[in-house]
């Protein structure tokens, strides 16, 4: 079985880049506001649905403190400048309850000079991994229709998909 508070590995963006994904900790709390800070306005609202505020305390915390069992968080970094490291994106999964258990809610944000790099599938990669070990089936995503980027990394995923529009909201089905 995966330790997924543990989880790393090391990968290569198309351009030759190296950038590790691991889990994301507690102590990354700095880190991924630094991260939100260098987002486009138009990235964020790709992801939330809706203009945003800076990150409440608690969603500081949500972020950085999973369970790996219920959530998983995965974080994308490449070696900083000062010879720390950069998160430049992020997964995560989010465990459904009841009779929709063996599903998982997916969400992703990369930084707009690393998208187009196959950062997101990557991520989506080592999610399926680790969230299989776990007894998710299948992966459940909620995009805007303009986020045809995030809808290509799905199709070209190999994984089996369906998709449909209900209310200017694509959902979209993955089976593990």
């Amino acid at each position: 079985m995966i330790d997924a508070r543990h989880y790393r590995a090391e990968e290569a963006l198309r351009d030759g880049r190296k950038v590790v994904i691991r889990s994301v900790t507690p102590e990354d709390k700095a880190a991924m506001l630094e991260a939100y800070h260098g987002l486009d306005p138009a990235t964020l609202y790709m992801r939330f649905f809706a203009p945003r505020r800076e990150p409440t305390a608690r969603e500081l915390r949500d972020w950085t403190e999973v369970d790996f069992v219920s959530t998983i968080r995965l974080v994308a970094c490449i070696a900083a400048d000062d010879g720390d490291e950069r998160i430049i994106g992020g997964a995560s999964s989010f465990r459904l309850a009841g009779a929709e258990a063996a599903s998982a809610e997916i969400s992703f944000t990369i930084e707009e000079d690393f998208q187009g790099q196959g950062l997101a599938g990557r991520l989506l990669q080592h999610l399926a991994h680790i969230a299989r070990t776990l007894g998710v089936r299948r992966f459940i995503a909620e995009m805007l229709p303009a986020n045809q980027a995030m809808l290509a990394v799905f199709e070209r995923s190999g994984l089996p998909m369906e998709r449909r529009r209900v209310a200017g909201v694509v959902h979209v089905r993955l089976e593990l």
